[in-house]
């Protein structure tokens, strides 16, 4: 997808650690204290919330290579030409309730 059509996610609970398999993903990247336009209110079932700011920085993640993204990194993954492939792993960090 395009950057126009890239949304920014967070999550609270987990870091994201993104492995680029093949093609190159183009990540978006905010700081969430930064980030003012809520598109979707945090899931905690989902651990997932979306804003619709622009992210500050874009960076290409190659295939071989990966991005770590934690609580404070909102992160707009899959902008890219063709296919990309990766594998996903989250790390529990926080299993607090959210009040």
């Amino acid at each position: 997808k395009e950057r126009s059509a890239a949304r920014l996610e967070a999550h609270r609970k987990y870091i994201d650690i993104q492995y680029i398999i093949s093609g190159a993903d183009e990540m978006g990247w905010k700081a969430v204290k930064e980030c003012q336009n809520i598109d979707a209110a945090y899931d905690e079932g989902k651990d997932i919330e979306f804003y619709r700011d622009v992210p500050m920085l874009w960076k290409t993640v190659p295939a071989g290579s990966f991005a770590i993204f934690f609580p404070n990194d909102a992160h707009a993954p899959m902008v890219g030409q063709g296919e990309i492939h990766k594998a996903v792993v989250k790390v529990l960090i926080n299993d607090r309730k959210e009040k």
